[in-house]
């Protein structure tokens, strides 16, 4: 499947090109939508597909594709979230311009959408299975691409809505990833400040902590103890490194206990 921009097409003719990402194009005629839009095809569209080989042209062309218009074509626009999205569209004046696919894709989907259809395709396509990695990319996007759509008001009151229900449908991995970016408004927190999340969902995700987060979590409920752990786990490996690895475990020393602190630097600088 892929997803395109429609470059230029001739409705006499019934033909064109459409952009694709990483630079390539591909040729769509009439015969190759399932049911061609009585308005015809305008540059600019975002056209869903198929491509098919092409014995003629020794290369695929359009197939089985249609206008990105119906609420399930949101999952396909989400698809792109982390990959190269951009094409390359002519202008006025026939000069190219980049131009990002999902933006152009999500301006033409949300367009004529009420609240509440705007709503439901938003979280429609986040469940246990999203990628934890996309979480804020996606939730930063969204921010970018509906604030044309809605009145002010009715943005607030949708995204208020929106984030409330990632943070009822969250992953711990997810969790972690907020967390760690302080983004607790896309789960339904007040944006600014800290939130202490549960110590286990830290321990899960323990690898992927650093010093100035460490330093975080020593103010939380349980801070002092899970710093006592981590860094004596930290500690724990020291037969394996070399000098200048154990020097740069020096700064965790203090998240220790007096007794322990002087034990580990005296076995780190002997």
């Amino acid at each position: 499947m892929f997803i395109g921009a429609v470059k230029w097409f001739d409705n006499n003719k019934g033909f064109g090109i459409l952009a694709l990402p990483l630079g390539e194009e591909l040729f769509v005629h009439i015969r190759g939508f399932k049911t061609f839009p009585e308005e015809g095809i305008q540059q600019n569209k975002v056209i869903i597909g198929n491509k098919k080989l092409d014995p003629k042209r020794n290369s695929h062309i359009a197939h089985n594709c249609h206008v990105l218009k119906h609420s399930e074509d949101w999952k396909i626009v989400i698809s792109l979230l982390g990959k190269e999205d951009i094409v390359m569209l002519p202008d006025k004046r026939r000069k190219e311009k980049k131009h990002s696919l999902m933006t152009l894709a999500a301006e033409q989907l949300l367009q004529g959408q009420d609240e509440e259809g705007i709503f439901n395709m938003l979280t429609s396509v986040f469940d246990s299975s999203f990628e934890p990695s996309l979480f804020i990319p996606y939730a930063e996007f969204l921010e970018k691409s509906v604030a044309g759509v809605l009145e002010e008001t009715s943005v607030t009151r949708l995204f208020s809505r929106v984030f409330e229900y990632f943070g009822t449908q969250i992953t711990h991995a997810i969790l972690f990833k907020v967390w760690k970016e302080k983004k607790f408004k896309y789960i339904g927190y007040e944006s600014g400040g800290d939130y202490e999340i549960p110590e286990g969902v830290l321990n899960l995700n323990a690898t992927e902590i650093d010093y100035n987060e460490l330093a975080r979590i020593k103010a939380y409920s349980f801070g002092k103890s899970f710093c006592s752990d981590f860094v004596s786990a930290l500690f724990d490996g020291l037969d394996g490194m070399n000098k200048e690895e154990m020097d740069s475990l020096l700064p965790y020393l203090e998240f220790l206990e007096n007794g322990d602190k002087e034990y580990w630097f005296n076995i780190v600088r002997t």
